[in-house]
């Protein structure tokens, strides 16, 4: 049985690998976009993304989660 810690431990880690995860498809399907609006929104997802990503671990490095 996994330890309240342990568990925190590895939602944030399952957090952090689905942002990496949408960020990198964001990228990809922002490359093949042809029309500038669409495009920028995608960008802005993937920037989004990335954000939650460094905010994730951030969090988790005051955690001590590694």
């Amino acid at each position: 049985m996994l330890t309240e810690q342990e568990m925190m431990n590895n939602a944030f880690k399952e957090m952090l690998m689905h942002e990496e995860s949408i960020a990198k498809k964001y990228a990809q399907l922002s490359e093949q976009i042809t029309d500038p609006q669409i495009q920028q929104t995608i960008k802005g997802m993937e920037q989004g993304a990335r954000h939650h990503y460094s905010t994730l671990s951030q969090a988790m490095s005051k955690q001590g989660i590694v």
